[in-house]
């Protein structure tokens, strides 16, 4: 494919209703984006024409089957059995006045159970791994943990279970999602196959920046542990692992710039929560030193939490890329494309 050439392919979703594939729901589609973050709830949004002939031969409204809280699946591709999106129905809309009434399809997937429940309690002397799995289990899920933030009391005051875990995992930089059905609560791990995304291939836009804004040299996190009384003093200066090129933290040292960065909030209550602490948030800043968009060829693939191979631009700019945010758009006059956003920790400049 040329650069000049459309980075779209044309290639309708395919739809499981409750484990049942309906090609029809499919063929009907007039536009569908799925929305997958890296961290949060992922959501779908599906319009279909809603006016097919009938059994008689009359046009008759074709889903009035479909019901609220019923299992969607969304597959995208021409091959493959993996959905891109699992999710419940959530809302479902009819509109009319436009031509052919149209039906709108919303959905969202496991983690909209821990948005609907809320409560206000203490989890004592737990691990913060702990109390994501106690969760987990109370809304029936599975879960993939790996959380290192030492032992203290959690405080859920009035929250839903969902906006709660995101303020604790939030400041150690762990994102919250579901990924191969299960609720995942760990630090980012390399590809082991990431997607070449090329300007001259299969990407329409790319807009890559090398941000110095809000990054730091080191991050600091001071708190007191009241039970030992002891001050808890965390910092962090440096990734691990450690990536090749030069990073945020490596060019303000070499223009001399400040970079010391104090956390006062969360106060830490151990000195394993204060390094817990001052390790997520300098990862968290410092995994976006270079960020941008790229929208390119519809990629059923790519997904939040994995890694590109951008090429095709400048040596400074080329290698890998996580991905955060990922959306998944359809229509039926341009097909299949996907938008990214990305971000990266250092560059070759």
């Amino acid at each position: 494919m040329s650069s000049t050439e459309p980075a779209f392919v044309s290639a309708r979703p395919r739809l499981r209703i409750d484990g049942s594939t309906l090609p029809a729901l499919g063929e009907a589609a007039l536009a569908l984006s799925v929305h997958l973050p890296a961290s949060g709830m992922a959501s779908a949004e599906l319009r279909v024409i809603n006016w097919l002939p009938g059994d008689s031969g009359a046009p008759d409204f074709a889903f009035q089957h479909l019901r609220l809280g019923s299992r969607l699946e969304i597959l995208l591709g021409e091959t493959g059995d993996s959905a891109v999106f699992s999710g419940d129905i959530t809302a479902l809309e009819e509109r009319y006045g436009d031509g052919a009434p149209q039906l709108v399809i919303l959905a969202e997937d496991a983690l909209h159970k821990l948005a609907r429940s809320r409560a206000s309690r203490v989890f004592e002397n737990q691990g913060l791994g702990e109390v994501v799995r106690a969760i987990a289990g109370e809304a029936g899920l599975q879960a993939d943990v790996d959380v290192d933030a030492g032992s203290a009391d959690w405080l859920q005051h009035n929250e839903s279970h969902l906006a709660f875990l995101l303020r604790l995992l939030g400041p150690h930089g762990i994102p919250l999602r579901m990924q191969d059905g299960r609720l995942r609560a760990r630090a980012e791990e390399a590809d082991a196959r990431p997607i070449r995304v090329d300007p001259a291939a299969n990407a329409q836009r790319v807009r890559i920046v090398a941000d110095l804004n809000r990054q730091p040299r080191e991050v600091l996190a001071t708190g007191h542990n009241l039970a030992a009384d002891a001050d808890a003093n965390g910092s962090s200066s440096a990734l691990a692992p450690s990536p090749s090129g030069r990073t945020a933290a490596a060019t303000l040292a070499e223009l001399g710039w400040d970079g010391r960065s104090p956390r006062p909030h969360p106060y830490p209550r151990s000195q394993a929560e204060a390094d817990a602490l001052a390790r997520g948030a300098f990862r968290r800043d410092a995994q976006r030193f270079l960020h941008g968009e790229i929208v390119c060829t519809g990629t059923p693939e790519l997904d939040a939490g994995r890694e590109l191979e951008l090429a095709g631009v400048s040596p400074r700019l080329a290698g890998r890329y996580r991905i955060t945010e990922c959306w998944h758009h359809f229509d039926n006059t341009q097909g299949l494309s996907t938008r990214l956003r990305v971000e990266r920790p250092d560059w070759n400049p």
